[in-house]
C-alpha cells in the first residue's frame, strides 16, 4: 500500500470511528491503528482471495459499509469484566472477518471462534489473527453440517452476517450458547421478521445502523 493509499485509509477509518455512538467510539479510538492494519491486510489480500466485493474494495466503502457496521455491534456485547474469564464469541460465515475481527480488535477480553467454509478465507483469517495478536480460532467448516458441535462451546455471544439463513443458523447454534447468551445478526429490516421466527428466540430487538435506511443489528436472546 502506498503512503497516499495509507493516508486515505487512515482518514476513512477515523471518520467511521468518529461517527460511532459514544461508548463504542471511545473504545474504537484506542484500537484505531489495529483497525487500520486489519483493513490494509484485507485490501492487500482481496485481489487473490475475493474477501469483499469489488465495490467494497475501497477504503471509503470498506470503512463505511463494513467497519462501521461491525463496530456498531460493540454496543450490544456484554460489558468488560461481566464474567471472571475471557468472554467467548462464535462467528458464523466469517468471510473476510466482518464483524468478528473488528469486535475482537477492540475487545481484547473476548476469545473468538470464527467459522468459514472457504479454505483460502480461513487462511487469511489465521494470518490476520497472527499479525494483530488476536485470541481466536478459525474452523474450516460449513455450519452446522461439518462443524464439530460436540467439541466446542458454550459461547456468550453469536455473531453472523448471513442474510437469508440467519435465523436458521441461530436456531442450529442454540445448544452451543450459554443460557444468558445473545445472538447479534447483521441484517436488513425486511428480513427481521423471518429471522426472529426461524431463530425461535423469545426476545428480539432490531437496532438500525445510524445513517442507513435498512441495515441494522438484530439482537436475539432467551433461547431456552
Amino acid at each position: 500500500m502506498t503512503a497516499r493509499s495509507g493516508d486515505r485509509l487512515g482518514a476513512a477509518v477515523s471518520r467511521a470511528v468518529a461517527a460511532l455512538p459514544a461508548a463504542a467510539r471511545e473504545a474504537s479510538e484506542v484500537a484505531r491503528p489495529a483497525l487500520e492494519s486489519y483493513l490494509a491486510l484485507l485490501l492487500e489480500a482481496n485481489a487473490a482471495v475475493n474477501l469483499v466485493s469489488a465495490r467494497s474494495a475501497d477504503p471509503d466503502a470498506l470503512s463505511t459499509a463494513h467497519l462501521f457496521d461491525a463496530l456498531f455491534g460493540l454496543s450490544f456485547l456484554l460489558a468488560q469484566g461481566a464474567k471472571p474469564r475471557l468472554l467467548r464469541l462464535l462467528d458464523l460465515g466469517s468471510g473476510g472477518g466482518f464483524p468478528a475481527i473488528p469486535l475482537l480488535v477492540v475487545r481484547r477480553d473476548i476469545e473468538g471462534t470464527l467459522v468459514e467454509s472457504v479454505r483460502k478465507k480461513c487462511d487469511f483469517l489465521v494470518r490476520t489473527a497472527e499479525r494483530l495478536a488476536l485470541t481466536l480460532h478459525v474452523t474450516n467448516a460449513r455450519f452446522p453440517d461439518s462443524f464439530p458441535m460436540q467439541s466446542t462451546g458454550p459461547f456468550d455471544v453469536l455473531t453472523t452476517r448471513a442474510v437469508g439463513s440467519a435465523g436458521e443458523l441461530v436456531r442450529a447454534a442454540r445448544l452451543l450458547l450459554f443460557p444468558d447468551a445473545r445472538a447479534l445478526v447483521w441484517t436488513t429490516a425486511p428480513l427481521v421478521k423471518d429471522a426472529i421466527r426461524e431463530s425461535r428466540a423469545r426476545s428480539a430487538a432490531f437496532h438500525p445502523v445510524p445513517g442507513t435506511e435498512r441495515r441494522g443489528i438484530l439482537v436475539l436472546g432467551r433461547f431456552t
